[in-house]
Formats: structure tokens, sequence, C-alpha cells
């Protein structure tokens, strides 16, 4: 299961018609569905998003010093002291929430 569904799973669980196996079901209109669409394009990243990116960015920050070796893209990232990784956590929180308030302005 992706985090994307755990996470949906825990928010919305499934429910089941008493002592069945039957889901329940609900009936929305386009107006609940444009209003879910929209809390989650405006949710703030998820740790896990956060983590990917900063991941990435000290990947290419460090590359370019070890061209003859490609260490893996986790390397840099274990190797680093905690400090450097939360400048990292900072810095890639801060353009993924720049990028969702650019989609909604």
């Amino acid at each position: 299961m992706s985090i994307a569904d755990d996470e949906a799973e825990k928010a919305y669980p499934t429910r089941y018609w008493s002592g069945t196996r039957v889901k329940e079901q609900f009936s929305c209109d386009t107006d609940d569905l444009r209003e879910a669409y929209l809390r989650g394009r405006n949710a703030p990243p998820a740790d896990v998003e956060v983590e990917a990116v900063a991941r990435k960015l000290i990947w290419r920050d460090m590359a370019p010093a070890w061209k003859n070796v490609m260490p893996s893209e986790d390397c840099f990232w274990n190797q680093a002291e905690p400090e450097m990784r939360a400048n990292y956590l900072r810095d890639a929180r801060e353009m993924l929430e720049i990028a969702r308030k650019a989609v909604n302005e």
C-alpha cells in the first residue's frame, strides 16, 4: 500500500454494513469531488515528499565531485551529518511549499 493510500485509509477508513463484507456507499456531487481535490492540492507536503526532495538535492550538490565513481543517491544522504540533512530538509520543504503556493495563486 502506498503512503497516500495508507493516509487515506486512516483519514477515511473503509466502512462496511454491520456484520457484512459489503462496503457502505455514499453519494457525492461534483462540488464534493472538487472540494476533495482542493484539499489534497492545498495540503502541506508530507514528510516523505520532503525527504525525497532533500535526498535529490544533496545528491545533485555532491555528485559533480564524484565524476569517476558515481555512488547511489542514498550514499550522500546516509553519510551526511544530521545538521546537514536538517538543512536540506528545510530547503526541500520550502521549495515544495513555494511550488504549492504558486499553483494556488
